[in-house]
């Protein structure tokens, strides 16, 4: 919820600087959702699903919380595929939070996810169905054109810096 509450939600200027940056994290966002999809048997919604739902559908996000995600929300997220986002977001800390459950080995899903919104914004879809970051876009495939073993991009700040001064370069 903190990293939530601290992104720049309609930061446009970020948008475009990182463009590259975002592009890349948002197709190893859309490789790790199909990693865990392929787990899943399938996703209950595609490109961006409430993972911790479909794995333990039992965990719940403490009501307090929640309370103070919908607040947030309506005061500062326009788009209500951001705002699933942010809900399956938090609920995927909660389970992380849970004693005693095991996962699977897989790399964390929602990190490059936050890692686009805290670098540039919201970002929506449009109807040609994929996702645009400064003339850059991510068209949103079947998942399973998504599976790779292969990682996109590092989501180390330096790597993701050096891509977008590349560009502006």
């Amino acid at each position: 919820m903190e990293r939530l509450a601290g992104i720049k939600w309609t930061n446009m200027e970020g948008h475009n600087a990182h463009a590259i940056s975002m592009s890349r994290l948002m197709i190893e966002y859309l490789r790790r959702a199909a990693l865990w999809a392929e787990v899943l048997g399938g996703p209950p919604r595609w490109p961006i699903y409430d993972i911790a739902g479909a794995l333990a559908p039992d965990v719940r996000v403490d009501p307090e919380l929640a309370e103070r995600l919908e607040d947030f929300l309506i005061a500062h997220v326009g788009g209500i595929e951001t705002e699933n986002a942010c809900r399956a977001v938090v609920r995927w800390a909660t389970l992380l939070d849970t004693p005693g459950l095991r996962l699977p080995d897989l790399p964390d899903p929602f990190e490059p996810l936050l890692l686009v919104y805290e670098r540039g914004g919201e970002v929506i879809a449009d109807e040609s169905r994929a996702f645009n970051f400064g003339g850059r876009s991510v068209r949103i495939k079947l998942w399973r054109e998504h599976l790779s073993a292969e990682p996109a991009v590092s989501l180390d700040a330096a790597t993701l810096d050096a891509l977008d001064a590349a560009a502006s370069g």
